[in-house]
């Protein structure tokens, strides 16, 4: 069902598998699935902890029960819930996931680098974030893909311009009429000293697109710049008149 698009039918089939046995782990984090899908994150986040909980009681038991599978992918479950606490704004909770789930996937994997390397820049942890990016990009280096515009950021505010800029390239060339990545533009010329180009590259975004970029809350909350993009993008809009405020609270 969920593989023919039906989301709403396949949950209430998980829903109903979990009633039947409320034992079986994937009964739970399939049911997360589909509401992650339908976009109840905190009834996902629920699920994927019932799952983990149960897989993390079957790996600790000293023999699997008769006929039941030994679970062997908590990274995985892991991996969701973190990703899901990250969209719910959950930083250190995610961190947390994220970290057990690299930590027990024992070998590089992108998915996991790239969320990762999210939840330590929401955290604040720059340069680590810098390094997991790194690994997600050399993993993904022949499809470029939108958290590249995230680890160009990450190198921004670690003082790496030119680094930045010429991985923000990639990105621009690929994904040119995207606001954000139009207003990542004018913060990278603007580190580079070029105002009047970060301006008139910051007055292409459409004006409703462009006036959220002047609120902290928005640049915080949704994109969630780390601080010296969001401070550059909210001098560039005061100059164009954007501006609700020109400093990061």
């Amino acid at each position: 069902l969920e593989s023919q698009g039906n989301i709403a039918a396949a949950q209430r089939l998980y829903s109903k598998v979990t009633k039947i046995n409320p034992d079986f782990i994937y009964g739970w984090s399939n049911l997360g699935n589909t509401q992650v899908v339908l976009g109840d994150l905190p009834s996902a986040d629920n699920n994927y902890s019932k799952a983990i909980r149960l897989c993390q009681e079957s790996l600790d038991s000293s023999e699997a029960a008769f006929g039941v599978k030994r679970c062997s992918d908590l990274y995985v479950l892991l991996l969701n819930r973190g990703t899901v606490r990250l969209n719910s704004g959950m930083y250190a909770e995610a961190l947390g996931d994220l970290e057990r789930a690299s930590a027990l996937r024992e070998r590089p994997d992108a998915i996991v680098a790239q969320n990762l390397a999210r939840a330590r820049e929401v955290n604040g942890y720059y340069n680590q974030a810098d390094k997991d990016y790194a690994l997600a990009i050399s993993m993904t280096a022949n499809e470029v893909s939108p958290f590249w515009l995230r680890a160009a950021i990450v190198k921004l505010q670690l003082g790496d311009v030119d680094g930045g800029f010429n991985l923000f390239k990639r990105v621009e060339i690929r994904f040119p009429e995207a606001p954000e990545v139009r207003a990542a533009y004018a913060v990278f010329l603007d580190a580079k000293g070029d105002t009047l180009a970060a301006r008139r590259k910051f007055l292409e975004i459409p004006d409703r697109q462009r006036l959220k970029f002047s609120d902290t809350e928005y640049l915080n909350k949704v994109v969630s710049w780390p601080p010296a993009a969001i401070n550059r993008i909210l001098d560039i809009a005061a100059l164009v008149g954007d501006a609700k405020t020109t400093s990061l609270v």
